[in-house]
């Protein structure tokens, strides 16, 4: 029976949600209040940790000891207290983990500080134990735990690791003396670009270089080897020797992704496998996370199962589906240690042990407060995990294909149902993949985006092809072949594995190949990572209404990502390498020498920043370019003109007639142009700069003031300003000229028009940038 409204033909009353402000915040409130009494809170709290560990290293200065630690135990305090109220203590509560976040990330960086070269050091001899050795596409490398170095310093660096020229080597364990050239780790490529210094430091290493000749084996004469480098050396042992015997029978590039898949090795996986499975959304495959843990761990628990079952007594009497999980432990731990405990593994094995654990226990645990519990333990021992990209890759992807379960699972019941005895179980493998597919590639999708600012479009299409070959023919033969090896009966194993490999190689080529299937996009800003992922958390976590704010979230994270400008300058770390983007809008190049500049590894970085990583090494990026002995000049998208000097003697015409000067000498008094200046002797990172409607050019650095973090090399002294003498002015002015653009618009780029640049600069003072 209708209300009055109703006999009017008007909706009845609450058959419309209120939207005024207050009814939605009504609404909001209603339903988180819901979510905290179903118990959900805890989900976020893997959330709030990251948020803190992330909030620590993204500080520009370095944090008091206890800057973390005070307000995580007053939030602690405070949610006690608040307990009986649930908003205010889960409030509270989520407020102390993040603090706490920041503080044990703080702990860790404390716990673990070591020295960082600051300057370059040229042709010293270095003696260290060889704790890690790999080949790379040009040479090998390896990590020294160092023993000796000459040229004593105050704090020298404790490891380093060095580039080889040859691809053989010195053995892991061994104690080695070379000659090397030896530099600070570098800085990022450019402002919010990936800190590769901090990385490596958070690996313990102090310095990287290249070595000149060959390394010698020499005696131990100095400290002890550092501890576990026994453990180190039998691993490394271990995993060379499998290596061997997949080589030995796999010698083409399928031995190589084999071992990569078993033993963790990736340094025989050609590049351009990599680079294919990279565009079809493969590349997965080679990291070892979850799905080969899982593989793993499950073979091993249904074969010692079904071993079990044998016996009569321990079917019908014993626990023989807990015994066996004890068996798909030790390999999951086994295997752990073998592929080289990489971030994303270490998540895969704590999922595994979970999930073990559970069938032990006779409770289910694949569930998100699993996951949820397996990103507290791995933030808890190591918070640099929130900065890995394999490791936000890989929570996400595992977030999706959980939520995504939870919540559609129930189609793989149905599916036999509907489609028949015969077309069954096809039919849920295929609905089984195609909801897998989709759920990870688009967890994953907002991280490979920022971190690598690609996107495989394609992805479903390879995984759909790819996932039962991985899953039913080359992970079980790998393990197969693992096991047999103390047989000698492998070699089978490995031919059926090479096999799979090869399909699947096949079909990342056929969907790298198709139209669309790359596609580059604009560096993020973090701000819209922020945004995207607390939308895809509110995505699969929420159960009530507050769902609606996760597309909110995403869409104003994409927005962010739309409308934030790109650089118009580019400058690498050491002011060998400039870029610069032109009228057309495209970036163009100019280096310290004129050949193999349009190839180096700033350069493909901030291709990649600009979302136009297809042009890196093309010839057309150095072309705009014009260069003498002196320098090389581009010109800005206003027709000002950006000079890089080559030569001390090009400083006093570059000052005149450019608006912005690089360069890597000291800089003249009172130079008319906004100067860059980088000391090649340290490693600050890159600079950017981007042009303002009223002409002004925004500086941005990718350490703004160098050595406040453990991992920064410590700041060093200016050098005195040059000073140009009056006879040579003649010649300065003619070889700059030879230099500048044919374009009068362009030649007219004089002091007047440098003013708003220097005048304007948004960071440290021009000149001091590099201190």
């Amino acid at each position: 029976m209708l209300g009055a409204a109703g006999a009017r033909g008007q909706p009845a009353a609450g058959w419309l949600p209120d939207l005024s402000l207050a009814g939605l915040w009504q609404a909001l409130a209603a339903a988180l209040a819901r979510e905290l009494d179903d118990r959900r809170g805890f989900l976020f709290l893997p959330i709030g940790f990251a948020a803190g560990a992330a909030l620590y290293f993204a500080a520009p200065h370095e944090p008091l000891a206890s800057a973390g630690w005070v307000p995580a135990l007053g939030f602690l305090g405070l949610a006690v207290l608040a307990r009986a109220r649930p908003f205010a203590f889960h409030l509270f509560a989520l407020l102390a983990v993040v603090a706490a976040g920041f503080a044990v990330a703080a702990l860790q960086v404390q716990l673990m500080a070591h020295p960082v070269l600051s300057t370059t050091v040229n042709a010293v001899e270095v003696s260290g134990y060889v704790e890690a050795a790999e080949l790379r596409p040009r040479g090998s490398r390896i990590t020294l735990a160092v023993t000796r170095l000459e040229r004593p310093r105050t704090d020298p660096p404790r490891r380093v690791r060095v580039t080889l020229a040859g691809r053989e080597p010195p053995a892991v364990g061994s104690h080695v003396t070379l000659r090397a050239t030896l530099a600070p780790p570098p800085g990022p490529s450019y402002p919010g670009g990936f800190d590769f210094g901090r990385a490596i430091w958070l690996d313990g290493i102090g310095a990287t270089g290249y070595v000149l000749g060959r390394p010698q084996l020499t005696p131990a004469l100095g400290p002890p080897p550092p501890p576990g480098l026994a453990l180190t050396t039998w691993l490394d042992g271990t995993r060379r020797a499998i290596a061997a015997r997949i080589h030995a029978t796999l010698p083409g590039e399928e031995g190589g992704v084999a071992v990569a898949l078993v033993t963790g090795l990736r340094d025989a996986v050609p590049e351009s496998i990599e680079e294919s499975m990279r565009i079809s959304g493969l590349s997965h495959v080679l990291s070892i996370s979850g799905l080969h843990m899982a593989l793993v761990a499950s073979s091993v628990f249904f074969l010692a199962r079904a071993l079990l079952a044998l016996v009569p007594e321990f079917a019908l009497y014993r626990p023989i589906k807990a015994w066996a999980a004890l068996p798909a432990m030790a390999s999951a731990s086994f295997y752990l240690l073998l592929s080289g405990a990489e971030v994303p593994t270490q998540r895969a094995y704590v999922m595994t042990l979970l999930v073990l654990g559970g069938i032990v226990l006779g409770r289910p645990a694949l569930t998100v407060r699993t996951l949820a519990l397996a990103a507290l333990a791995l933030l808890a021992l190591s918070p640099r995990a929130v900065l890995d990209p394999g490791a936000q890759m890989s929570f996400a992807a595992t977030l999706g294909l959980v939520a995504a379960y939870e919540r559609f699972g129930y189609l793989l019941t149905t599916v036999p149902a509907r489609t028949g005895r015969w077309m069954g179980v096809p039919a849920r493998h295929v609905v089984g993949l195609v909801l897998a597919s989709l759920a990870a590639g688009l967890a994953t999708a907002p991280y490979a985006a920022y971190r690598f600012q690609r996107l495989a479009p394609l992805s479903l299409l390879a995984n759909l092809g790819a996932a039962p070959v991985v899953s039913f023919i080359v992970m079980p033969a790998g393990l197969a072949g693992a096991v047999l090896i103390p047989f000698g009966w492998d070699d089978p194993a490995w031919r059926l594995m090479g096999w799979g490999l090869a399909r699947m190689r096949d079909i990342s080529d056929l969907v790298a190949a198709l139209p669309g299937a790359d596609r580059g996009v604009p560096a993020m800003p973090v701000a819209s990572l922020v945004l995207i992922s607390l939308g895809l958390a509110v995505l699969c976590l929420a159960r009530t209404r507050l769902v609606v704010l996760a597309p909110a979230l995403a869409a104003s994270g994409l927005a962010i990502a739309a409308t934030a400008p790109r650089p118009d300058l580019y400058v690498d770390t050491e002011a060998r390498t400039v870029a610069v983007r032109g009228r057309d809008g495209a970036l163009a190049v100019m280096g310290d020498r004129d050949s193999g500049v349009g190839g180096r590894f700033a350069v493909e970085q901030w291709l990649s920043a600009d979302g136009a990583r297809s042009r890196f090494g093309a010839k057309g990026l150095t072309t705009a370019a014009a260069c003498d002995p002196l320098g090389c000049t581009l010109a800005l998208p206003d027709g000002r003109l950006v000079a890089l000097s080559r030569d001390r003697e090009s400083l006093e015409d570059d000052c005149r007639l450019a608006a912005v000067l690089v360069t890597p000498f000291a800089p003249p008094l009172n130079c008319a142009a906004t100067v860059i200046y980088r000391d090649p002797r340290t490693s600050v990172g890159g600079v950017t700069g981007t042009l303002r409607p009223d002409g002004g050019l925004t500086l941005a650095f990718a350490r703004a003031a160098p050595g406040t973090r453990p991992w920064e090399p410590k700041a060093t002294s200016p050098p005195k300003p040059a000073r140009q003498p009056a006879a040579a002015a003649g010649a300065l002015r003619q070889g700059s000229a030879s230099r500048s653009p044919a374009d009068p618009s362009m030649v007219g780029a004089d002091t007047a028009a440098a003013g708003p640049l220097a005048a304007d600069d948004d960071g440290p003072p021009a000149a001091d940038a590099a201190q």
